[in-house]
C-alpha cells in the first residue's frame, strides 16, 4: 500500500472515531459534518486511483446505507 493511501486510511480511522464521540454526544450536526468528510475522502482516493471500496464500505456503515438491489425480475 501506498503512503498516500495509508495517510487516507489513518485519516478515515480518525474520521470515524470522532463520528462516534459525536454520536456518543448526541452531536447530529456534527455526525453530518463528518460523515461528509468522510465522502471527500472517497472523492480524494477516487482521483488519486486508490481503491474506493474499503471508503464506500465505511460510509455505508457511518450512514446507515443499505445496499439497493435490484429486482431480478425487473425490465
Amino acid at each position: 500500500m501506498s503512503e498516500f493511501a495509508n495517510q487516507l486510511d489513518t485519516r478515515i480511522d480518525d474520521v470515524r472515531h470522532r463520528i462516534h464521540e459525536a454520536r456518543s454526544a448526541g452531536d447530529e450536526f456534527l455526525v453530518e459534518n463528518l460523515i461528509d468528510d468522510l465522502q471527500n475522502l472517497l472523492e480524494l482516493a477516487d482521483r488519486n486511483d486508490v481503491d474506493t471500496g474499503p471508503i464506500a464500505e465505511v460510509i455505508k456503515a457511518e450512514t446507515g446505507a443499505l445496499p439497493v438491489i435490484p429486482d431480478p425480475e425487473g425490465p
